[in-house]
């Protein structure tokens, strides 16, 4: 194996390449330790699979058996199961707030109380979302708040 590094201020992002005659298991695990650094899911939209950095989803929710990842300004459709997903996010400050949303919690520009217990979070880019009654104690637990 060859490893070649071109480090230069021209670059705007860093780019890592792999160049292989096939794709093996050592490939597969270095492509996935790279992804626990920035932390990326797979997501697609009109057809094409796009690496999400998990910093800038907003919220996931699951529709009709379907699991859709939101960001401030795109909706993008997952493979994974919303169960699959949080089990994946929940190290990366995600919350389940209902049966079928989990929250970027950094996210989170505010909260309300709203009726029944339940909680009404303004996330950063405006949007609102109810926290169900089941998850609100957990939704304060996890911010520090009574």
């Amino acid at each position: 194996m060859k490893i070649n590094l071109d480090i230069d201020g021209k670059y705007d992002d860093t780019e890592v390449i792999i160049r292989a005659p096939y794709l093996n298991n050592d490939i597969e695990r270095m492509v996935a330790m790279m992804r626990m650094i920035d932390m990326q899911i797979a997501v697609r939209k009109e057809g094409e699979t796009i690496l999400l950095e998990t910093d800038k989803i907003l919220y996931v929710e699951a529709v009709d058996r379907k699991t859709f990842v939101y960001t401030s300004s795109e909706t993008y459709e997952s493979e994974l199961k919303l169960y699959e997903l949080e089990q994946e996010l929940v190290q990366r400050d995600f919350l389940r707030i209902s049966k079928q949303s989990i929250v970027n919690l950094r996210k989170i520009k505010s909260l309300k109380a709203d009726i029944n217990r339940k909680i009404r979070i303004t996330l950063a880019n405006g949007e609102q979302i109810v926290v169900s009654r089941m998850y609100s104690d957990d939704l304060r637990r996890k911010l520090g708040l009574r």
